[in-house]
């Protein structure tokens, strides 16, 4: 069943896709307990600073969450405000997308419907790198979520 699917984080994105942008194969995949509005999946990877995270969550709550990304990204930040605050919309993906974070912590957000994603990645590289290889693994889960 779709809904059973969107809500296993998972099986919306296979360890060959992750190897495909982080170049290492995941030695485990750890997923969370699938519940009603939220799941979670990690990718760890042999290198432990390249692994990646996807969270999905639905409903209410990812109707909340997408709502004050929306706000934070229309927001104008001061240029003395940390990093991490940083909320930056992100074009050609589902409803809407966004950057947060800085470039250690930062995640891809993307809304489809009523789901809110998060796909997050470690590594070395620079944010417009980390967001080229998000961008690739996010249009496999909404392929998936369809």
């Amino acid at each position: 069943m779709l809904l059973t699917a969107a809500l296993n984080a998972c099986a919306l994105l296979t360890a060959a896709e992750v190897a495909s942008v982080q170049g290492e194969k995941p030695g485990e995949v750890r997923g969370s307990s699938p519940q009603a509005d939220h799941s979670h999946c990690f990718y760890a990877l042999p290198t432990p600073s390249k692994s990646v995270s996807l969270e999905v969550t639905k409903g209410p709550q990812a109707t909340q969450l997408a709502d004050r990304l929306r706000e934070a990204a229309r927001a104008k930040h001061a240029e003395d405000e940390e990093e991490q605050d940083v909320v930056e919309p992100v074009k050609g993906l589902g409803d809407a997308a966004y950057w947060a974070g800085g470039v250690r912590l930062g995640g891809l957000y993307v809304v489809r419907r009523d789901a809110l994603l998060r796909l997050a990645l470690g590594g070395p590289e620079d944010k417009q790198a980390k967001l080229k290889k998000l961008r690739r693994l996010a249009q496999r889960v909404l392929a998936r979520l369809k």
